[in-house]
């Protein structure tokens, strides 16, 4: 028979029953509640008291846990209590690792949480073995920088800290390390009329429009006061994601030698090996340039075919050394006389040519000049103590009077050349239209 229940056990049930519900929504707000919650007051009993405290402080550990501080001392037991003690006792411990892992000790190794230990341990299997390749290509990089005849130098776009400059750029521009030059006081180093050096230092500087890549050669100041020729090759790296520039990286390498070769066999394809003169390659090239300058400005240009008098008899007579210093010597006489804005060349043995600029009113100024090489050729020169004497035949023709082509103007001067070597030699021909002549002969000072 149900024992039928008094009004004292019906009141105490409800008042259970409210604290059982308070209880309730306690315990729903420590779980989704993120604001503090307070202890309910209805929790009047020692083990509400004790269920409550327990949730309290597993929800504040689980709060300091989520932030990575796994210190909260948990004093309640029980299973919950326990098991929670132990998880952050295993994240405290993992934290641990990772920071010696940080630090660079790779032995680590986690076995007591089952697929999250197999993570990590997985993780630092493939970071040991990228550091390793890491340290592997530093070892070859470092081996090729000291291998490399090259100098190697880094600035970082985002950073005031000064250039990196590899030891050996202090070795090819003769500075102390501490002589570091910053990047604002690079054009310092170049050559003050390299413009294209500067104008691409000026895209750096800017750090707006650097560019991806460059090969430039150029002159840079070193230590000892002077300038040696240096090829700088470069690229710009990247952001990926904002594409935006970071650094520039570059090499240089010393160039001098080959720059040397380069203009020594450059000066050899235009000079002449014996005299020095400019040859005919130079000559043509000077003459239609000449052509072009003088028929902008309405000036004149005078072309003159030299061929020295009976040098066969020198080369047959004393040898052809003694006729090779009679040529040196010839080519710098005739070489003397002339202005800076004239050009004396060796076509090849005995046979020479000038090109002579003048303006409307500068004819006089041109006799002069032929005057005085005239003059100057037909002085004796001394070959082994013996004095040998020469004179030369010239022919002149004139732009634009006499043609307007190079081609036109030095067969009329090779033309009035040969009609004074058919007078008789040593005299001065000008070319005239229908070939009439003007021969000037020039035998006194």
């Amino acid at each position: 028979m149900e024992k039928k229940k008094t009004k004292r056990d019906v009141n105490t049930s409800i008042e259970h029953g409210d604290e059982f519900d308070l209880l309730l929504q306690y315990f729903h707000a420590l779980i989704f509640s993120i604001a503090p919650v307070p202890v309910p007051d209805c929790a009047s009993s020692e083990k509400a008291k004790e269920i409550a405290f327990t949730l309290t402080e597993i929800r504040h550990a689980l709060s300091m846990a989520s932030k990575g501080d796994f210190s909260f001392n948990i004093a309640s037991k029980g299973f919950l209590a326990g098991t929670l003690k132990s998880l952050q006792a295993n994240l405290h411990h993992l934290s641990w690792m990772a920071q010696r892992v940080a630090d660079g000790d790779m032995q680590q190794k986690v076995y007591f949480m089952g697929a999250l230990s197999d993570a990590f341990n997985s993780m630092l299997e493939h970071l040991s073995a990228t550091l390793e390749r890491l340290r592997q290509e530093e070892e070859r990089w470092e081996l090729a920088m000291l291998c490399s005849m090259d100098g190697l130098w880094e600035v970082n776009l985002n950073s005031e800290a000064p250039p990196y400059y590899s030891p050996r750029i202090f070795e090819l521009l003769g500075f102390r390390p501490e002589e570091a030059p910053a990047v604002a006081n690079w054009p310092k180093l170049f050559h003050p009329g390299d413009h294209e050096v500067l104008t691409l230092y000026r895209r750096f500087v800017s750090w707006n429009d650097p560019p991806l890549s460059f090969q430039i050669d150029h002159k840079l100041l070193c230590a000892d006061g002077n300038y040696r020729w240096f090829l700088t090759r470069g690229m710009t790296l990247f952001d990926p994601a904002k594409k935006k520039p970071l650094r520039i990286i570059g090499v240089i390498a010393d160039i001098q030698d080959r720059k040397e070769r380069e203009e020594f066999f450059s000066y050899r394809a235009t000079h002449d090996v014996l005299t020095n003169l400019p040859n005919r390659i130079m000559f043509d090239e000077h003459l239609r340039n000449g052509i072009a300058v003088a028929k902008r400005a309405g000036s004149y240009l005078a072309v003159v075919m030299v061929d020295l008098d009976n040098f066969k008899l020198i080369n047959d007579t004393l040898g052809h050394q003694a006729g090779d210093n009679v040529l040196v010597e010839v080519a710098g006489r005739m070489h003397h006389n002339m202005r800076e804005s004239d050009m004396t060349s060796r076509f090849g043995g005995d046979e020479f040519a000038m090109i002579l600029a003048f303006g409307k009113n500068e004819w006089q100024a041109i006799t002069k000049v032929l005057h005085r090489t005239m003059l100057a050729l037909k002085k004796p020169i001394l070959i082994d103590g013996e004095e040998v004497f020469t004179t030369a035949s010239f022919g002149v023709s004139v732009y634009p009077d006499d043609g307007a082509s190079a081609k036109i103007l030095m067969m009329r001067a090779d033309e009035a050349m040969y009609h004074a070597k058919a007078l008789g030699r040593n005299a001065c021909v000008f070319w005239k239209r229908g070939k009439q002549f003007t021969v000037t002969r020039f035998d006194t000072e």
